[in-house]
Formats: structure tokens, C-alpha cells, sequence
């Protein structure tokens, strides 16, 4: 392997002592310089163009805050303890109880459990849900397990086994 670059570098010195020692890019006596470049180049510098950045407009200055008045109940009559009741309807959300029909890794039986409960009591909310490996149906929206009970009573009747089940549930009164 030394032998090898020794011959090269030989051969080296050789062709630099035969062209008198210079190898230019240029020559002297011409005086001009000669550019190859790729085509695509000129491509580019024909589509240069100046991009002018769009000026955002000045921001608005902040609109005040309405402060909404507060809503007059009409619906409103003294109870015989003398507390006055008022006719508020409210929805919420929190913890509370559902009636669960059915529970099972069949769709179709799921479906069908949920349209058959809805044909028979069209004013009661029914949700099917999924968690794996099963579909459940349940339905109702109860505050309390003794508000539950009634309905688990009738459901009983229909779809075996029924039960009362916690949830978080949507208590409207409307």
C-alpha cells in the first residue's frame, strides 16, 4: 500500500514538473472566464421576483363590556309557608342514576332492546353506550335511587335483568 502511493505521488510530481509547473483555471492571456452551469439555473433567475410581506391592519381598540340585566321571574306565587316559589327551569348535570336494560357484546340486540324500550315510552331519554367488550343500554335521567325505582319496576317487566345503575345524568325541569 505504500509502495502504491509512493508511485502515485511520483506520477504527480512528474505531470506538474511537464506543464512547467502551474495548472490554472484560467488562462492569462485571454482574460475572460467562462461559466458552465446547469440550464435550470436560468429558470431561477428569471422567476426572481421582490415579495412585499402584507401589513396586518391596526388592531380596533377594545369594545366595552355589556353587563346583561338580570332576567325578571313572572312565574312566581307565595306558598303557604309564605316562601315565595318561583317557576325556574333548569337544566344541570351531575351525579345521579339510570335504569340499565341491557348489558351484552351484541349490537343488534342493543338496538333492539333501545327501540322497543322507546316505542313503548317515547318521554324517556334511552342511551346505548359502548364500552368494550359490550353495549349497554340505559335510560332515564333519576336524582335519587328511589326516583329510579318506579321505572325499574316497569323495565323489569320487559327486559330481564334490569338494574339501577349511578351515572352522570341530565336533570332538566321543564
Amino acid at each position: 500500500m505504500v509502495a502504491y502511493s509512493i508511485r502515485l505521488f511520483a506520477l504527480v510530481l512528474l505531470l506538474l514538473s511537464l506543464s512547467g509547473g502551474t495548472l490554472l483555471a484560467q488562462d492569462d492571456e485571454q482574460g475572460d472566464v467562462v461559466i458552465h452551469a446547469d440550464a435550470r439555473l436560468a429558470v431561477l433567475v428569471r422567476k426572481t421576483h421582490v415579495y412585499v410581506r402584507p401589513t396586518l391592519p391596526e388592531p380596533s381598540p377594545p369594545k366595552p363590556i355589556e353587563v346583561a340585566p338580570k332576567p325578571v321571574i313572572k312565574d312566581s306565587y307565595v306558598g303557604t309557608s309564605g316562601l315565595v316559589h318561583r317557576d325556574v327551569k333548569t337544566v344541570y348535570t351531575g351525579k345521579g342514576f339510570r335504569v340499565q336494560i341491557y348489558n351484552g357484546p351484541s349490537r343488534e340486540k342493543a338496538i333492539a332492546a333501545k327501540t322497543e324500550f322507546m316505542r313503548r315510552y317515547p318521554g324517556v331519554r334511552t342511551y346505548l353506550i359502548y364500552v368494550a367488550p359490550g353495549f349497554r343500554v340505559k335510560i332515564g335521567d333519576f336524582r335519587s335511587r328511589g326516583d329510579a325505582e318506579g321505572m325499574l319496576r316497569e323495565a323489569n317487566s320487559m327486559f330481564t335483568p334490569s338494574m339501577i345503575v349511578p351515572d352522570e345524568v341530565t336533570i332538566s325541569t321543564y
